[in-house]
């Protein structure tokens, strides 16, 4: 269930991004959030603090969404970059998160030092998504050029988003365009592979700290992905009677499917890792998970 604090941002999310954000008021936003403009005000500090709270919610929702996708065993490799482009596009579309961007004509919000920070962090998780997501797939031999990679993938993206806004409709469904570029990147990375392709960005320069790689949604999809096929590897061997494994079958399938959903009920997910870590080989794996889903 949506907060207060989360419903008034969707609502001012959407304003913004059909009036532009000079043009919308806290009058409206409170007004269509069903609460009055002095209750705003307990949540918000100004009509800026909730532009910079949008910002913050648009790379969150993406950072759920990938870390779901790395949890799910389904999943193989070569799927992942489509995936990776639909959950940008797809969240990018719901949100209308590019239309309000583009409607931003106060160019002095450009000088609000907590604005430039929120868009920072996102585009810097941006970038760690994505290069995460590469070497996954072709591993460490990507890392010199990811970042040319990330330059050419975030321009089709974009324009993909923008072009539609100026009467050019694509011929494509977002589906459709997530597999070609998929499949485009695919070329782009064997080809650089290949002829020792000369990178333009060097991505060194980039300042990374240890605690940003653990926040990585991939690098926890990665672990809750291994975490499961653990679990299911460990039920097989275990010796209890078949009635027994059954139950324990049904709780772990049951259980992957509530770390894939995108609302996730704590409550279930407890009472589930009670019953798996009744066992004592389940044990490690189950507290394993419930520290990095934070349960």
């Amino acid at each position: 269930m949506k907060n207060k604090e989360d419903e008034i941002i969707e609502v001012a999310l959407q304003l913004f991004s059909v009036k532009g954000y000079t043009a919308t008021s806290v009058d409206e936003i409170a007004k269509e959030s069903g609460i009055a403009k002095a209750s705003f005000y307990k949540f918000f500090q100004s009509k800026e603090d909730v532009l910079v709270a949008t910002v913050m919610m648009h790379g969150r929702k993406i950072d759920d969404a990938i870390r779901i996708m790395y949890s799910d065993t389904q999943l193989a490799s070569e799927q992942k970059i489509a995936e990776f482009v639909r959950i940008y596009l797809q969240n990018s579309l719901d949100t209308k998160f590019h239309t309000m961007m583009m409607s931003m004509h106060d160019k002095s919000l450009f000088h609000s030092e907590k604005l430039i920070e929120a868009f920072l962090i996102v585009e810097f998780k941006l970038s760690k998504w994505t290069t995460d997501c590469l070497v996954d797939i072709y591993g460490e031999q990507v890392e010199p050029f990811a970042y040319d990679v990330i330059f050419m993938i975030r321009g089709m993206m974009m324009q993909y988003l923008i072009l539609p806004m100026m009467g050019l409709k694509p011929n494509t469904t977002d589906e459709e365009f997530a597999a070609l570029l998929g499949n485009t990147i695919d070329i782009w990375i064997k080809g650089m592979i290949k002829y020792d392709y000369v990178p333009i960005w060097d991505w060194k320069q980039l300042k990374v700290d240890p605690e940003h790689i653990k926040e990585s949604p991939v690098f926890k999809g990665i672990i809750i992905h291994d975490a499961l096929l653990d679990l299911k590897r460990l039920l097989h061997h275990l010796q209890v009677s078949d009635e027994q494994k059954e139950d324990y079958r049904q709780v772990l399938h049951e259980l992957e499917q509530e770390i894939l959903s995108t609302h996730q009920r704590k409550g279930m997910l407890k009472a589930m890792f009670s019953f798996l870590s009744q066992e004592s080989s389940l044990v490690e794996k189950c507290n394993l998970l419930q520290s990095v889903l934070d349960i």
